[in-house]
């Protein structure tokens, strides 16, 4: 089957998403950043602190299966609109629990928070729909490159009193006029609309395509290095506050480790183009490997914590892009959405263990026993990878399926 051309100006389309998606993360920065804080200042304390964001990454797995099936019979742009519209909802919910000290109001903000962010997730494959077979990939990593909005108006938002003179009031209004704005950008956006014949996805066809070697470790690559980012961002932020490093300065390390997620993005498509996605995602596992095993050899080195940081968004960039085209470029047409939603289902769920994970493993094993477990489980990917590609080349040379969906305007 035959690309379907490409909407007319694709290219601003492409960067319209590209920035939603670097909003939508810039959201996400503010939470990550102020929702433990101001769960403890309303009342709650030790591994309460982290149930908010532990319920966005629940509601993100939630919401990416249901807002999948939605965009199947509706189209993505409504979905997206809807999802921009819960996430203004999102910051005014977050508002008022900063202002009635309300713990129910802010788990009903990052509930809807992880909402909007699992429709933003959809964004880099909203794009592949846009491009030219050459250049899909660097076109997703694109989007992802959005994100290094984040690393600028995300931390900023989270410690400058800008639309409040409360701190955290102000950050949660700054959530929701980012909303706002991604409902702009999508509005403007011309999407293609992508079905999918019911009758074409069996389940057997499914399971099929989701035990095939490079959807497989494309798809453990992706989640995993999404958990195990969850995980250290979060506990590092802990450590380096057991250490007494006060919030500006934690603000400003995961200032730089949200820079180092995103910015290499700008670049990773045509790595990924010219060395290929499973070299590019298997080193993106090695590099976290490798800055786990360093930081845990010395867990009270504050400034090794501090560049540690941005080795972690560095290698969770390489997972996250490099994986996740594993799967959509391997991905039959017919099965194009099914997979995506697939895809996002898995790394929502290993980001959730990741939110919820940092409390107790601090707390029993303390940082350094963070950064083991993490070096353990990469061992483990590393592990399955080579055995993937063992497989694959005793396997007689196949025509690869093309990774173009099925798609009308």
């Amino acid at each position: 089957m035959s690309d379907p051309a490409p909407p007319p100006r694709a290219g601003a389309s492409i960067a319209k998403l590209a920035l939603a998606n670097g909003l939508s993360v810039s959201a996400a920065v503010i939470s990550v950043t102020a929702s433990a804080l101001v769960a403890r200042r309303i009342g709650w304390e030790g591994g309460l602190t982290t149930v908010p964001y532990g319920l966005q990454f629940l509601s993100l797995l939630i919401a990416t299966f249901l807002s999948a099936r939605l965009m199947r019979r509706i189209g993505r742009k409504p979905v997206f609109l809807a999802a921009a519209a819960i996430g203004v909802a999102g910051g005014a919910l977050g508002y008022a629990s900063v202002i009635w000290s309300s713990p129910l109001l802010l788990c009903l903000a990052h509930i809807a928070l992880g909402i909007q962010l699992a429709n933003g997730n959809f964004y880099r494959f909203a794009v592949l729909e846009l491009s030219s077979p050459a250049k899909k990939a660097q076109a997703m990593s694109l989007v992802v490159a959005g994100g290094t909005f984040a690393a600028i108006i995300g931390p900023y938002l989270s410690r400058q009193a800008v639309f409040s003179a409360d701190v955290f009031a102000s950050a949660y209004l700054g959530v929701a006029l980012l909303a706002v704005v991604i409902g702009g950008l999508i509005a403007t956006t011309p999407l293609v609309r992508v079905t999918e014949a019911p009758a074409s996805v069996s389940k057997s066809d499914m399971i099929k395509a989701l035990s095939s070697g490079p959807v497989l470790i494309g798809m453990a690559i992706a989640a995993l290095g999404y958990g195990v980012m969850n995980l250290l961002m979060i506990s590092a932020s802990l450590a380096l506050d057991g250490l007494g490093c006060g919030f500006s300065q934690i603000s400003y390390a995961i200032q730089w480790h949200v820079l180092a997620m995103f910015l290499p993005s700008l670049v990773m498509g045509r790595i990924v183009a010219r060395f290929g996605a499973m070299p590019v995602a298997v080193t993106g596992v090695v590099t976290i490997l490798l800055g786990a095993i360093v930081t845990w050899r010395d867990p009270l080195n504050i400034p090794l914590i501090e560049k540690f940081l941005i080795l972690l968004g560095l290698g969770w960039n390489m997972t996250y892009v490099a994986g996740s085209f594993l799967v959509a470029a391997n991905a039959r047409a017919e099965h194009a959405l099914a997979m995506q939603a697939s895809n996002d289902v898995a790394i929502g769920i290993f980001a959730m263990i990741g939110a919820f994970l940092p409390g107790p493993v601090m707390a029993i094993w303390g940082w350094a026993g963070a950064n083991a477990l993490v070096a353990a489980a990469m061992l483990g990917l590393i592990a399955l990878a080579l055995m993937v590609q063992l497989s694959l080349r005793m396997r007689p040379e196949q025509t690869p399926a093309q990774p173009e969906p099925t798609a009308r305007k």
